[in-house]
């Protein structure tokens, strides 16, 4: 079939790359909320207080530390919570047990009740949880970790719905340009909550730290108010499109929807666990997610603790 778009569609100003903007958006939104914890700790805790507990056989100084020219740390931040190592850990962790949790049945619900309400009802309750982050962590550090698990649980349908998303409405021979537009939010993400969260930390307005949590919470939840308000499962209920594109989008894309129904959910689970491609796949992308989780996760506490950056410095 013939995929090329007639003179009369634009690409552009179209509406598929408008969704594909706002699905951009919301990556952005999905990727500052999960890495938002890992800046936030190193301004959470009191690291003092931890200190004091510790004998000098536990920080041993080697030949490397005498060595090593530090950077002069001008600002260094104390949170309120005497939280370990270990603690520490369980906390980044409970995000993760969420978001495995969730990503196989994302698939199914995306494809049953739609990519609309499946990733936006996601990041409304992301964006909830993640407003409620500082009270929860006054209460209690299990609260905190229970609710970092909601945040991954409603994150976890997120990639299957983009999948979704872009069946429906990039053609063929445009899916390439859509699909990486939308995934250059997650590092769009990365970058802006890296590069501001360490700024956050070091003011004084409402505690510092908090900003983090109430400004990707509050731009997640907006963001999912306006996508279920804005998107449409398919180009034929979008209100915005002219009929020139809805026909092109719908002509491209229907040999590939056309054997599967919308409540259907079949995968070949047999052929999909016994191929050593599909194996050499699962490796890879867990070698690569395990090395990009790690940094993200650590980078901040690891510049602060071990370089002995300033806080701000994170971002620069």
């Amino acid at each position: 079939m013939n995929s090329t778009p007639p003179r009369s569609v634009p690409f552009w100003c179209s509406i598929r790359v408008a969704v594909a903007f706002v699905g951009f958006l919301g990556m952005v939104a999905h990727y500052s909320q999960k890495i938002s914890v890992g800046i936030a700790l190193v301004c959470m805790v009191n690291h003092t207080a931890i200190s004091q507990h510790k004998t000098p056989i536990d920080m041993p100084i080697t030949q490397e530390d005498i060595d090593c020219p530090y950077a002069k740390n001008t600002m260094k931040i104390e949170g309120p919570y005497s939280w370990t190592k270990n603690i520490q850990g369980i906390i980044l962790g409970g995000y993760f047990w969420g978001y495995l949790i969730t990503e196989i049945p994302g698939g199914y619900m995306a494809v049953r009740y739609g990519a609309r309400f499946i990733f936006g009802i996601g990041m409304i309750i992301s964006g909830i949880f993640t407003l409620l982050i500082p009270w929860g962590a006054s209460l209690h550090y299990g609260v905190l970790w229970v609710f970092r698990l909601i945040v991954g649980l409603s994150h976890g349908v997120i990639w299957p719905s983009m999948t979704v998303i872009m069946a429906h409405w990039a053609p063929p021979n445009e899916r390439g340009k859509l699909v990486g537009f939308m995934n250059a939010g997650a590092q769009i993400g990365n970058v802006l909550t890296l590069s501001i969260g360490g700024l956050m930390c070091s003011l004084n307005f409402l505690g510092g730290w908090p900003l983090i949590f109430y400004s990707t919470g509050i731009i997640g939840l907006i963001w999912g108010i306006f996508w279920i308000l804005f998107y449409a499962d398919s180009p034929r209920d979008q209100r915005c499109i002219s009929n020139e594109e809805k026909e092109y989008i719908i002509e491209s894309t229907q040999k590939q929807l056309a054997g599967h129904s919308k409540n259907e959910f079949e995968a070949p689970w047999k052929a999909i666990l016994t191929s050593p491609a599909c194996w050499a796949l699962f490796t890879i992308h867990t070698c690569n997610n395990w090395g990009t989780y790690t940094f993200l996760t650590s980078i901040p506490k690891y510049m602060a603790e071990v370089l002995r950056f300033d806080i701000k410095s994170v971002r620069n």
